[in-house]
């Protein structure tokens, strides 16, 4: 946890200091950066090892101040997670019950078995539900596939949930970077994070020490 938290800061500050720093950002690449963290953060084992929501909210703030289309910020970011998922349930289709032998659930089998407590006691609304819930959310879909949903169902719901999932972060994101900028420039947006990261950072190095 308290390395996560610090990599979330390092991505926040990295990307304000370029966004501040740089003229030129490139519309299509920051597309494709959203789409490629939106797919990664869903893609099952590596969506637990990414700030997946720093990295999010770095690419957002960025793509607010060079004013890239809202709409097209929400597909690129849609089209990521809607394929990552469907990577994850493709994985789980072919691995089936030996995903419990993967060297990473051998490590950390309390992610394994948590998504698989909320895939049985929700069912096919796991899929939507899971979207929502960090440390369950790119596993979910695994188990899906491993234990044989139809994929007719899988993806359904995953064709439904997908631009929930955008309007909430995405969208989110976008207006409130809009709403953040108007009144905090770019200096002093730096001092703000860099403040709350490191109070993060520090809350969380002693709840580690607690543990």
């Amino acid at each position: 946890m308290f390395l996560k938290v610090a990599a979330v800061t390092a991505v926040i500050i990295g990307a304000l200091v370029f966004e501040y720093s740089f003229d030129g950002l490139s519309p299509i690449g920051l597309l494709w950066a959203v789409f490629l963290v939106s797919f990664a953060e869903s893609l099952a084992v590596v969506g637990l090892l990414i700030p997946g929501v720093g990295l999010l909210l770095s690419l957002t703030l960025v793509a607010v101040s060079v004013q890239i289309s809202p709409l097209h910020w929400f597909v690129a970011g849609t089209l990521g997670a809607f394929l990552g998922d469907g990577v994850s349930f493709w994985l789980g289709q072919k691995s089936g019950h030996t995903i419990r032998h993967w060297r990473f659930f051998q490590r950390h089998p309390h992610w394994l078995k948590n998504a698989q407590q909320f895939f049985y006691r929700y069912g096919v609304w796991s899929i939507a539900l899971g979207r929502f819930i960090g440390p369950i959310r790119p596993v979910v879909p695994l188990v899906a596939g491993a234990m044989k949903m139809q994929p007719r169902i899988f993806w359904t719901a995953n064709a439904l949930s997908a631009p929930a999932w955008g309007c909430v972060y995405l969208l989110g994101m976008y207006w409130l970077g809009e709403e953040f900028l108007s009144v905090v420039d770019g200096p002093r947006l730096l001092a703000i994070l860099v403040g709350a990261s490191v109070v993060a950072v520090i809350v969380s190095w002693l709840a580690q020490r607690r543990s």
